[in-house]
């Protein structure tokens, strides 16, 4: 049960994470008022994503740099 409430937990998390940095959006139409039938659609920004995790490369690396160095000069 732990487990299920774990996977769950992290399943909002990436959730809210995707469309707060826009990596997922949500849209709706409805093609014929009277039929009270909608669609919904889930987009995935691939691109988004992709351009967010190089810029955590980036800061990573940039942050280890520093870290190193902070090391060396002691």
């Amino acid at each position: 049960m732990r487990i299920f409430a774990v996977l769950l937990l992290l399943l909002v998390l990436i959730g809210g994470i995707g469309f707060y940095r826009g990596w997922f959006s949500m849209s709706s139409d409805q093609d014929d008022p009277e039929s009270r039938k909608s669609n919904v659609n889930l987009t995935v920004d691939r691109d988004k994503m992709d351009a967010d995790a190089d810029a955590v490369k980036v800061k990573v690396q940039e942050l280890t740099d520093e870290a190193k160095d902070a090391v060396t000069t002691r």
